[in-house]
């Protein structure tokens, strides 16, 4: 996220100056309002919850501004400059994790396209020489839990938790990979691969 100067500064200003007039209350509460207002629109798609956070200690400052306990809304500075980090944190994390899924979601389900073809050429009474039939029957049954853990994740998605379908389409990812060095895949990609001129 672009706009996290938060409050550190001032804490640490006011820390040094023991202030706690009504002025300076004032200009804390109207920083942190600024501070929301900048990332609030990013922050309620990457980081709902520590918004959240942040917006309930303002709203707590606010509180304390009306019954004139200066003191007690500079005391929260740093509370709220603290939400704002994990805010930054959470959201840094996020975008990360739904960029990875940008990508993640065009390779999976390829993977399982190709996997699934694989399964499908497979006769049981005609097998090729890299597959056992005991690979195959596990091969079947992985490739159904791929399948529901693949959906796990596009909901996931849908719902806005990136990392979590994230999570869930590198555990897909990984068990791809398994099943095509056990079907044999792998090796024949490396097969029909031309030569490397160099």
């Amino acid at each position: 996220m672009k706009l996290y100067q938060a409050l550190l500064p001032l804490a640490a200003a006011l820390a040094l100056a023991g202030c706690q007039g009504r002025s300076t209350a004032q200009g804390v509460i109207g920083q942190a309002e600024t501070v929301i207002t900048q990332v609030k629109d990013e922050a309620q798609v990457s980081a709902p919850n520590e918004l959240k956070a942040a917006e309930s200690t303002l709203a707590h400052m606010k509180q304390n501004f009306q019954e004139r306990e200066y003191q007690a809304v500079i005391d929260e500075v740093p509370k709220f400059n603290s939400q704002i980090e994990a805010m930054k944190t959470t959201a840094t994390a996020n975008n990360a994790a739904a960029a990875e899924w940008n990508v993640l979601n065009t390779e999976v389900p390829k993977a399982i396209e190709e996997i699934q073809a694989r399964v499908d050429s497979i006769k049981p009474n005609a097998l090729p020489k890299e597959v056992t039939k005991e690979e195959l029957d596990t091969a079947k049954t992985e490739l159904e839990t791929m399948k529901s853990t693949w959906a796990e994740a596009t909901a996931a998605a849908t719902a806005g938790n990136a990392m979590e379908a994230t999570d869930k389409a590198r555990v897909v990812q990984s068990k791809a990979e398994e099943l095509k060095n056990s079907l044999g895949m792998n090796e024949q990609l490396a097969s029909a691969a031309p030569a490397d001129a160099g």
